[in-house]
């Protein structure tokens, strides 16, 4: 993966960060939003792109 296109995908529930994604910035330019696992939460949640 490229450094540049790294973004850190983020917990909307208890704020930790747990997953690493990348994205093409040239193309899309709002925030993802994706249903992830959180470990903190131990349930699927809403994870944003921090």
């Amino acid at each position: 993966m490229s450094q540049d296109n790294l973004i850190k995908m983020k917990c909307v529930e208890c704020g930790e960060i747990n997953y690493y994604s990348s994205k093409n910035k040239k193309l899309i330019k709002e925030k993802l939003e994706m249903q992830k696992h959180c470990s903190r939460c131990k349930k699927h949640t809403k994870h944003k792109e921090a």
